[in-house]
Formats: C-alpha cells, sequence, structure tokens
C-alpha cells in the first residue's frame, strides 16, 4: 500500500468524522426545534390568547406567556425564565410569582428555556458521537480547563438524587444549550424595550447557572438586578464553577435556595455565599426559603424578599 493511498484513507476517515458531527448537530437542533413547537402548541391550550405570546428566536416560535402590571405605577420588566425541560404554563411557582409581581408594578414576560443536553445519555456511545465530542472539547476548552481544578475543592458527597447521578452534559450540548438560551434572553430584552423603567431577571435551576455564567463572562448586556433560584448544575465540575461566575458578575444579585432544593443546589449555595464574601461583592444578597418553592405563600414570600431588596438597592 502506497503513502498516497494511505493518505486517501486518512482523508476519508477525517471527512467521514466532520458529516458525523454535523449530522449529530443537526439531529441536536430538529429535536430542539421540534420540542419548541410540542411546549407552543401546550402553552397555547393551557392560557388564554391575550397571554400567550409567541417570540420569534431564530425563524423558530417560543412560547412567552406575557402580564401586565396591574397598578398605576410601572417598575419595569421582569423577565422570568424557568427550569430546563419544562413549559411556561407546567411551572406553577413561577405562574404565581408573576402575579404577585404584577401587583407590585412589573409587567412579566416568562419563557421557555431549551432542553438540548437534558436528554439521558446512552451507555452504548457510538464511536462516531465520542469523535463529535471530541471536537466539541476543542471548542469547550474553557468550560473544562478550570472546572477540574475547581472541582477538587468541592464537597465531595454525592448528590442522593439518581436521576442527577446518571446524568452527563456533553460539552456539544452544554455549549448549544448556552447558545439557544442566550438567543432567546435577548430576544426577550429586546421586546421588553417595549415598556420603560428597569430590567428584572429572574431565573430557575439550571436555567439561572447558566444566566450567572453568561452575566459573568459578558456575553450578553446584564440587567439592573438579577434573582437566582435554586441555581445548580447536574455535574459536579460544572457546578462548582457557580461560585466563581457568581462573584465576578456585575449587576446586583439576590441568590435564593431552599433546604429542598437538590443536593447539587444545597452543595452550590454555600460556595456561592463564601466565593462572593471573598471577592467582597457588596450588592450580592443570599436568602434561605424554609419550604419549598412550590406554593401560593412560598410565591408570596419570594415577591416580598424581591420588593424588599429591590427597595434596599433604593428603587
Amino acid at each position: 500500500m502506497n503513502k498516497q493511498h494511505i493518505k486517501n484513507i486518512a482523508r476519508l476517515f477525517d471527512l467521514h468524522a466532520a458529516l458525523t458531527g454535523c449530522v449529530l448537530v443537526f439531529c441536536m437542533l430538529l429535536a430542539s426545534r421540534s420540542a419548541d413547537a410540542s411546549t407552543l402548541t401546550d402553552v397555547q391550550r393551557q392560557l388564554f390568547p391575550d397571554q400567550a405570546k409567541i417570540l420569534e428566536v431564530n425563524n423558530t416560535a417560543v412560547p412567552l406567556v406575557e402580564s401586565l402590571n396591574t397598578t398605576a405605577n410601572l417598575y419595569g420588566v421582569a423577565v422570568l425564565i424557568g427550569e430546563s425541560g419544562r413549559p411556561p404554563a407546567s411551572q406553577q411557582n413561577l405562574a404565581m410569582l408573576t402575579q404577585y409581581l404584577n401587583n407590585l408594578g412589573w409587567v412579566t414576560m416568562q419563557i421557555s428555556p431549551p432542553t438540548v443536553g437534558f436528554e439521558p445519555d446512552l451507555a452504548d456511545d457510538t464511536k462516531s458521537e465520542a469523535q463529535s465530542e471530541d471536537q466539541a472539547n476543542d471548542s469547550a476548552s474553557q468550560v473544562d480547563s478550570s472546572a477540574n481544578d475547581q472541582a477538587t475543592t468541592a464537597s465531595s458527597s454525592t448528590p442522593s438524587s439518581p436521576q442527577y447521578q446518571l446524568h452527563r452534559i456533553s460539552n456539544a450540548h452544554f455549549l448549544l444549550h448556552e447558545q439557544e438560551l442566550r438567543e432567546r434572553v435577548s430576544a426577550v430584552m429586546q421586546r421588553a424595550q417595549n415598556y420603560s423603567g428597569f430590567r428584572l431577571v429572574i431565573a430557575q435551576g439550571t436555567s439561572a447557572a447558566w444566566m450567572i455564567k453568561m452575566y459573568a463572562e459578558e456575553q450578553i448586556p446584564s440587567p439592573d438586578a438579577f434573582v437566582a433560584i435554586s441555581a445548580f448544575w447536574p455535574q459536579r465540575n460544572l457546578n462548582a464553577l457557580i461560585a466563581n461566575y457568581t462573584a465576578n458578575t456585575s449587576m446586583p444579585l439576590l441568590d435564593i435556595y431552599s433546604n429542598h432544593d437538590n443536593n447539587w443546589g444545597l452543595m452550590s449555595a454555600m460556595e456561592r455565599k463564601h466565593s462572593t464574601n471573598k471577592n467582597l461583592k457588596l450588592d450580592y444578597r443570599q436568602r434561605h426559603l424554609t419550604h419549598t418553592f412550590n406554593t401560593q405563600s412560598d410565591s408570596e414570600f419570594v415577591s416580598k424578599e424581591i420588593y424588599g431588596w429591590l427597595h434596599y438597592l433604593g428603587w
């Protein structure tokens, strides 16, 4: 076998790997758009037409639940981003919170985050998938390079929830999820320009973690204030990064967590507090819920915490 023949074979393997990567990315995008379409249909069925809006993001219809303030004075727009994989209409805790925010003078816009990256990984991953992830590793090196160093400082306890023990977010999924979330937030903030006043962003769970990261890295403009509810990532090396990202955000940040959060969230909560103290982030406040954030009274309590904190900031 001559050298030219060997080179041709090598080129064929490289072409195959590149095509496989493109096919996988296309499949992820297709699955994500299919999930968005299904979510939009569900939201439109559960809400009145004047509440269920459509947000156009890169020619994709994303469901948006918009509610006006019920007061004479308008404070501004509060954008709410729920947990990944759940449509707005199914997140009753945020839905109840919007009612209290409307009564406090806020226009609320609730959007669904992307779902990509939260499908269970198969045990018998193919070789082509591994090659695709290797290619993604190069572009995602900024995520893992510091993650491995900071993960050693995290607690050695393993979260008890089985769904989080078995879950693993690939670098390709992580970056794609972040990109889609960034595009949705940019689109809803553009829509928020129809109203005057402050810009408040409230995010929950993994969405809160991604938003903290994007604000810390200045991928998108920071709002006037940000509220994180039970922020976490279901992967140890990523979860360990949230504390450092939190300390490096520029906007005032209210950090809310509960004893009933999963162990990933509880592990991150203490690290976030310590990191912000070390970095002298003066506009940071952490508040602890004694109950789960899924009842009417809990939503009322959270709304009062937000109101009191914003009043302290001088709003």
